[in-house]
């Protein structure tokens, strides 16, 4: 983790070859004593289409995250190409509701490389 106070922002990776779940990332911020803003995350995954829903389906603690909003939410959604595909991700993090899983903001994409 690198963080930079004095602007309020952090960069949080996980070690070679580990994963962890993102949406946890608010409540460690606000246990820690500060009051957390957005979280942009980028992953990588399969890109799936459920119940019409693009999802990012991944492996570890993390199963798939739900791809909606963001200004390139509507250019993925026209690449059908990309689909059972490997993609790369960066949106901003909306955390899981109820039964619903956390999903991403589409702000980047791109395939991913192997």
């Amino acid at each position: 983790m690198k963080a930079d106070l004095a602007a309020g922002s952090a960069v949080v990776r996980p070690a070679s070859g580990k994963s962890f779940d993102p949406a946890r990332i608010p409540k460690a911020v606000k246990d820690a004593g500060f009051t957390p803003g957005e979280i942009e995350v980028t992953a990588a995954g399969t890109l799936v289409e459920e119940n019409g829903l693009l999802r990012l389906k991944m492996q570890g603690p993390v199963p798939a995250f739900v791809l909606a909003g963001g200004p390139k939410a509507e250019q993925l959604k026209s690449r059908p190409d990309l689909l059972g595909k490997r993609v790369r991700v960066t949106g901003k993090l909306h955390p899981f509701h109820a039964d619903k899983p956390a999903g991403l903001t589409v702000e980047s994409f791109e395939p991913a490389r192997e």
